[in-house]
């Protein structure tokens, strides 16, 4: 990988992460002309997802003074997990919680992408352009590896949080007019096999002995 196009991704990255928080916070968001093209439409996405129910975390705690604990001396929230059972562990930071319109609380993730994400493989018959069906392709296993990631951060919200989350969500912004936003949400039963597998990827982690 290019160093400089990973470093050019991970700061729009962190510029979309902070101007979300801030959008949720009240606060003004002005985004610079080369960030303008990932911004458009968020505002108006993040409305949309948030009308008739409330945020409960950006990026650390929102309104929820009981979850003081989870905020280190540096002003980030952290979340962990640990099964006193096995001995395995971990600690994260996610982006979005929030309780909807019908009282469901959602785990969401924000990505910024040069390209779409997708829930599935491109469809032969849809003829699209090769670009695009590589685009998607890439997609496909952009979204898995998000899931596995949601799947983490759920069980450590819940852990640490005492709160129990019914559905996952990955938000993605893109440059792209046609995937411009994304929303991709996974009901109990996709969430549970996303648990099953993240699972075994932490069990096979302390297994191999890279926790050592």
């Amino acid at each position: 990988m290019n160093p400089g196009v990973a470093d050019a991704a991970a700061e729009r990255g962190n510029w979309i992460h902070n101007s979300v928080e801030n959008y949720l916070r009240g606060l003004r968001v002005i985004p610079p002309d080369n960030y303008l093209p990932f911004w458009d439409g968020v505002p108006e996405l993040l409305d949309d997802l948030l009308e008739g129910g409330r945020v409960l975390w950006s990026e650390k705690p929102f309104n929820q003074p009981s979850w003081s604990d989870y905020v280190g001396d540096d002003g980030v929230g952290r979340i962990h997990y640990y099964d006193e059972n096995t001995g395995y562990g971990y600690a994260g930071c996610c982006d979005l919680i929030y309780m909807n319109s019908n009282a469901e609380i959602i785990l969401a993730d924000f990505k910024t992408s040069n390209g779409p994400y997708s829930s599935r493989f491109p469809n032969k018959k849809n003829n699209l352009d090769e670009k695009t069906k590589k685009a998607l392709i890439s997609g496909v296993f952009k979204t898995k590896k998000t899931r596995l990631q949601l799947a983490a951060y759920k069980a450590a919200a819940e852990a640490c949080l005492g709160i129990k989350i019914e559905k996952t969500q990955i938000i993605v912004t893109t440059a792209i007019k046609e995937y411009n936003t994304q929303i991709f949400t996974f009901g109990p039963n996709e969430v549970e096999k996303d648990q099953e597998a993240w699972f075994q990827v932490v069990a096979d982690y302390y297994e191999s002995g890279k926790a050592a």
